[in-house]
């Protein structure tokens, strides 16, 4: 499918078309209200490659009433990760139908990376 995809027309009040760069940015502010998701990204130069069509980390495929969606993601350490990306799929899954109308048939994650925050360095007291 290509990059977007037309709506069949209502007679005499034109179409809508939705295409996937909307899709990917509804995903990416989904990943943003679910706790654990550090962000959503490529794995590697590979993946982009790989993945053409992707708009930072998503790719959709968009029909005339339905939509597929893969995201790509780094969780955060500490967090569950099938529940990460369980709650990641349930909120893409309702913001996305939610704003187009459409259906979500799947969303598949690839969970490519975990986040470590760095410890702040211990801070020595010198005794004089």
């Amino acid at each position: 499918m290509g990059d977007a995809t037309e709506h069949p027309a209502v007679p005499d009040r034109g179409r809508t078309t939705i295409s996937d760069e909307v899709i990917s940015v509804i995903a990416r502010l989904a990943a943003d209200e679910v706790e654990g998701v550090h962000k959503i990204s490529e794995p590697s130069l590979q993946g982009v490659i790989g993945r053409l069509g992707r708009h930072g980390g998503v790719a959709s495929e968009v029909g005339y009433s339905e939509t597929a969606i893969d995201v790509s993601l780094v969780v955060e350490y500490g967090h569950p990760i099938r529940q990460v990306a369980d709650s990641l799929r349930t909120t893409i899954i309702d913001r996305v139908e939610q704003m187009t109308g459409m259906k979500v048939v799947e969303v598949n994650i690839d969970v490519h990376d975990v986040f470590v925050p760095k410890a702040e360095p211990r801070t020595r007291r010198r005794l004089d």
